[in-house]
C-alpha cells in the first residue's frame, strides 16, 4: 500500500476512534395482528435521497459524474400466520429494486423477497420449553456469516444503524432446509446460546442442472453474563463440478453460483448499473466451492449500546479469468476485446481458471445512543484484501468507512444520515474501479 493510501487508511480509523461506540436497534416494532391473534401483519415503507459519486478511474465513467436525487421507494409488506401453536407460515412481499431492479429499473412489481414453513418441534412432540426452541424451518433459507447486528433488506432498513450492509456481509437468501436450536437462562455466566445449520440449492429459484450441488452453513453463538457475545460461522458451497474446461477455461454460462458469493443489494445506487447490481461488495470470488469462516465478538451492556468486530476469511477454488484465460483481480475489469487491458473498457468476467481466490478481512461496526430510544450515532470501518493465488499481492485492498446518525420521531419512524468512503485498490477486486464517497440518507416507517 502505497503512503496516500496509508494515510487515508489512519484517517478513516481516527474518524471512528472518535464514533461512540455501538447499540443494538431499539426493540423490534410489534406486528398488528388479526384472527385472535393467529396472523401478524408489518408494514415497511422507506425513502432515500443521496449524493455520491464514484471516484475517478471508475469502471462506468458515468458514475463520477451522476446527479444527486431521490432513489425508488421500498416497499415491504411482513405476513405471519400461526397455522398452530406450533407450526407457522411466514412471507415478505416486497417492492424492492435492490433483489428486483431489473429491466431497467422498470420492474415495479411485488415479489415474494423471502417466505417458509417453520415447525417449532419441542411443541409438537409434547416437550415445549419456556427458554427453548428447536425449529426446523422449510423455504427461503437466510444466509450470513455474521451476527449480533442489523441487516438491511429494502426498506426492512431499521435494524440497521447504518446504511449499507458491509463490502463483505456474504448474505442472501436460498431455497432449502434449516434446523435451530437456542436456549436462554435466567442466571449463570452463559445467559443464551444457538445452533444453526442448514442445506440449501444455492439458489433463489429452482436450479436442477447436472452436477449442481448443495450448499451448506453451520453456525453458533453463546451469549455471556455482562453484555459479551461470540458467534462462529462455517459456509460452504459445492457448485464446482458445473464446470467444463476448455484449454484450462470454463465458462459460467448455465452455472448456478452461491447467492452469497458478493453479498446482499445494498442502497447504494450507480446510474450505469441496475439497483439489483451487487457492485459496492468486494468482487472476487465467482461462488463455485466457495467457503467462509468468520468469528464475530460483541460488546452489549445495554441496549444503549455495543461494539462488534468481525474476522473472516473467504474462499474458492477458482478465478475469475478473462477471455483469454487471464486470472483478473475480480468479476470486473479493465480489457481490449474481452482480454486484460489497462488502457481498455469495462468487462464483467464469466470464465474461470484453477486456482484459489481468497480474501481476508476485518469489520469494526459501532453505535451509541446520545439520547435514549431517540438519538445516536454510529460508525463502521471495514477492510478487505485480496489474498488470491494468483492475484499481485499489492494495491490490493478494499476499504470502507461508514458514519451516520440517526433519530427516531417515534417507534416507528426512523430518519439515517450516512456519510461512506470507499477506496479500491487495483487489485482489490473492487466493483466499482477505485472506489466512491458522498452522503445518503433514508426516512423509513414501520408499523
Amino acid at each position: 500500500m502505497n503512503s496516500a493510501r496509508q494515510a487515508s487508511k489512519f484517517g478513516k480509523l481516527g474518524v471512528l476512534a472518535v464514533a461512540l461506540i455501538a447499540a443494538s436497534a431499539p426493540a423490534y416494532v410489534q406486528a398488528r395482528e388479526f384472527l385472535d391473534g393467529r396472523a401478524e401483519i408489518n408494514f415497511l415503507a422507506m425513502q432515500n435521497f443521496q449524493a455520491i459519486q464514484a471516484k475517478e478511474g471508475a469502471f462506468r465513467p458515468e458514475d463520477e459524474v451522476q446527479s444527486d436525487g431521490f432513489g425508488r421507494l421500498r416497499v415491504n409488506l411482513q405476513l405471519k400466520f400461526h397455522i398452530t401453536d406450533h407450526i407457522t407460515a411466514d412471507i415478505d412481499i416486497a417492492e424492492e429494486p435492490n433483489d428486483f431492479g431489473n429491466n431497467g429499473d422498470r420492474d415495479f412489481s411485488f415479489h415474494q423477497d423471502f417466505a417458509g414453513i417453520e415447525f417449532e418441534l419441542l411443541g409438537l412432540s409434547g416437550r415445549a420449553r419456556d427458554n427453548a426452541d428447536l425449529v426446523l424451518r422449510l423455504g427461503n433459507i437466510g444466509g450470513g456469516p455474521f451476527q449480533f447486528k442489523g441487516f438491511q433488506d429494502g426498506a426492512d432498513n431499521q435494524g440497521n444503524a447504518l446504511i449499507g450492509n458491509g463490502i463483505t456481509d456474504y448474505a442472501t437468501a436460498e431455497n432449502g432446509i434449516q434446523l435451530r436450536y437456542g436456549e436462554s437462562f435466567e442466571s449463570g455466566t452463559i445467559r443464551a446460546f444457538n445452533v444453526t445449520g442448514h442445506i440449501t440449492t444455492g439458489s433463489f429459484g429452482e436450479a436442477f442442472q447436472e452436477d449442481r450441488g448443495f450448499n451448506y452453513l453451520l453456525q453458533g453463538t453463546v451469549e455471556f453474563a455482562g453484555g459479551f457475545k461470540a458467534g462462529l460461522n462455517f459456509l460452504q458451497a459445492n457448485q464446482g463440478d458445473q464446470l467444463r474446461f476448455e484449454n484450462g477455461i470454463a465458462s459460467l454460462a448455465g452455472v448456478t453460483t452461491a447467492n452469497y458469493r458478493f453479498g446482499d443489494g445494498e442502497n447504494y445506487n450507480f446510474s450505469a448499473s441496475p439497483s439489483s447490481e451487487r457492485d459496492t461488495h468486494v468482487g472476487i470470488m465467482p461462488g463455485l466451492d466457495q467457503s467462509i469462516v468468520q468469528l464475530n465478538l460483541a460488546y452489549q451492556p445495554t441496549p444503549e449500546t455495543s461494539l462488534i468486530l468481525m474476522l473472516g476469511r473467504a474462499a474458492d477454488d477458482f478465478t475469475f479469468a478473462d477471455d483469454a484465460g487471464n486470472p483478473v483481480p475480480g468479476i470486473t475489469y479493465f480489457g481490449v476485446n474481452g482480454v486484460a487491458d489497462p488502457g481498455g473498457t469495462t468487462f464483467d468476467a464469466t470464465n474461470v481458471v484453477d486456482g484459489e481466490s481468497s480474501v481476508e478481512y476485518f469489520v469494526l461496526e459501532a453505535q451509541q445512543y446520545l439520547i435514549p430510544e431517540k438519538l445516536y450515532v454510529a460508525a463502521r470501518y471495514a477492510e478487505a484484501e485480496n489474498t488470491s493465488d494468483l492475484i499481485g499481492q499489492n494495491d490490493n485492498t478494499v476499504e470502507r468507512l461508514q458514519v451516520a446518525a440517526g433519530y427516531w420521531f417515534n417507534d416507528k419512524t426512523l430518519l439515517k444520515i450516512e456519510f461512506v468512503d470507499q477506496d479500491e485498490g487495483v487489485n482489490s477486486g473492487g466493483q466499482i474501479g477505485a472506489g466512491f464517497d458522498g452522503f445518503t440518507s433514508e426516512l423509513s416507517v414501520k408499523f
